[in-house]
């Protein structure tokens, strides 16, 4: 007898709908983003205003503006920074985008309008993170460092005016611009630039324009004849153009607001200095902001204020190069309760071994802080002997009466009867310099490098950030203040070392 085997019938396996996020692990970084971004909602919702569906004021998202938040971070962090390019990332179904977003994926449009619409949002949830990693101890702002860098703008490096070429363009324009006739000098200029028309009157100011103006200037020019509209607007950009230029310098048509500035080989190009402030404990970013101005010399006081202002904590020591020397920032720090550690220009030129061969530079004639005087290399020590008013600073002069018998004179104080050395004459210049040559400063000194210059080889290197996406200083800002949020979360959570959520 055969047996027949029973026909199997096909069972139906049953669907589960995973819900976004299913297929993450605990510790996947997006996790912590919406977490820490769901706090901030929780902690702040006054910064998270309610959307009325029948308004017609404002940009429309079918997506929660904490979701948005949370997409921006985390496409930083994924190296998706341009909104085309958010926008190819998320239409990959990216499994932690969809989590992030509660399956919304935003359109483009979406996307851009949120990041002109809310940057204030992106800069309170910087300091929010800052906040967050101090309830667990991760910053104390005891010890803090101060450092800059540079980035590139996003731009024609040669598409640019000089200031006299702005003033001369300015000036043209109002003093032609007024006149309405047919026959006027405003009129004969718009027949020469769009119909190649040349009044025989016209000779001399052709080409006294061709001469003050690159063609740079004569475009804007060409602008300002089309329409009394057109003229406004021009002489509004020229505006914008004056305040972004010093006279004798150049200013960028592309971006008027990125400034030339001394990039790390050396190169001198328009772009953007980067002021930045890390907390010593872990490396968590409290402050990064982009400078108006073009040098590190006004910055340390500017950063005192932040912190003070934002987090209402004043740090113990404030670590910075030389760079942010300035006496005044000294007696500010002290004043405000802030140790300075910053080397002044002689203990940098030692640093940096510069004059090393010289045993007659300032630099190699060690200074006692103490005592109050500088010893030379043959052994004289060079005492306050008076004051004077230099750059506006009121400094010592340290001399000894010994320079006219002195065998090494003329290598020292060369044609001079004496050699005379200056320092301000201030307490704070004192007790800064007892601080830094005590080996406590100098032991704190050594944490400025590994903090500050480590989160700008993260950026730069890591992030690949060297050149801002987009023009104008305060959306440069919002970006390189999404890098520091990116930053920070990557730092809270591996000195956790826990799962947030």
């Amino acid at each position: 007898m055969t047996l027949i085997a029973p026909i199997k019938r096909n069972m139906q396996t049953k669907f589960e709908l995973n819900c976004p996020g299913d297929n993450l692990d605990d510790d996947h970084l997006a996790k912590n983003i919406v977490y820490l971004v769901n706090q901030f909602e929780k902690e702040k919702p006054y910064l998270f205003p309610k959307r009325n569906s029948k308004s017609k004021i404002g940009p429309k998202f079918k997506n929660e503006l904490k979701e948005m938040l949370g997409l921006h971070v985390f496409a930083t962090l994924r190296l998706q920074r341009t909104c085309r390019k958010i926008e190819s990332f998320l239409s990959d179904k990216n499994e932690a985008c969809k989590y992030i977003t509660n399956n919304e994926l935003p359109k483009k449009s979406k996307i851009n309008e949120f990041k002109n619409e809310y940057e204030y949002l992106i800069k309170e949830f910087l300091i929010y993170t800052v906040e967050f990693a101090a309830k667990f101890n991760l910053v104390d702002f005891k010890v803090v460092t101060l450092d800059s860098t540079t980035i590139e703008a996003s731009i024609d490096e040669y598409r640019r005016l000089k200031y006299e070429q702005i003033i001369f363009l300015e000036n043209l324009i109002k003093k032609y611009g007024k006149s309405k006739g047919k026959r006027s000098i405003w009129k004969k200029l718009k027949g020469f630039f769009y119909y190649n028309e040349l009044d025989d009157k016209l000779v001399d100011l052709i080409e006294e324009i061709h001469k003050k103006l690159n063609k740079h200037g004569r475009e804007l020019l060409a602008v300002a004849l089309k329409s009394k509209k057109a003229q406004k607007e021009i002489l509004e950009f020229l505006e914008l153009l004056k305040y972004n230029c010093n006279e004798g310098k150049y200013v960028n048509l592309t971006d008027p607001e990125s400034k030339r500035v001394l990039m790390k080989k050396g190169r001198v190009m328009f772009g953007y200095l980067i002021q930045t402030v890390t907390d010593a404990k872990t490396g968590l970013i409290i402050m990064q902001n982009v400078a108006e101005q073009e040098t590190d010399a006004n910055q340390l006081i500017n950063a005192i204020d932040y912190i003070q202002q934002t987090y209402g904590k004043t740090p113990k020591y404030m670590l910075a190069d030389n760079g942010y020397y300035k006496i005044e920032s000294i007696e500010y720090a002290f004043y405000n309760g802030i140790t300075p550690i910053i080397p002044d220009r002689s203990e940098s030129m030692n640093n940096n071994g510069k004059n090393q061969y010289n045993p007659f530079a300032k630099n190699n004639m060690p200074f006692d802080p103490i005592n109050k005087h500088f010893t030379c290399p043959h052994g004289q020590k060079l005492k306050p002997t008076g004051q004077k008013m230099i750059n506006g600073i009121l400094n010592d002069q340290y001399t000894t009466n010994k320079c006219p018998e002195c065998p090494y004179k003329e290598k020292c104080a060369k044609t001079h009867k004496y050699r005379k050395l200056y320092e301000p004459a201030s307490p704070a210049f004192i007790d800064e310099k007892i601080i830094f040559q005590s080996s406590q400063g100098k032991q704190l000194y050594k944490l400025r490098p590994i903090f500050s210059e480590g989160n700008f080889a993260n950026i730069k290197s890591h992030q690949e950030f060297t050149k801002s996406r987009r023009i104008g200083i305060e959306k440069v800002d919002i970006d390189l203040k999404l890098e520091a949020i990116v930053i920070n979360i990557k730092k809270i959570s591996q000195n956790l070392n826990v799962t947030l959520i």
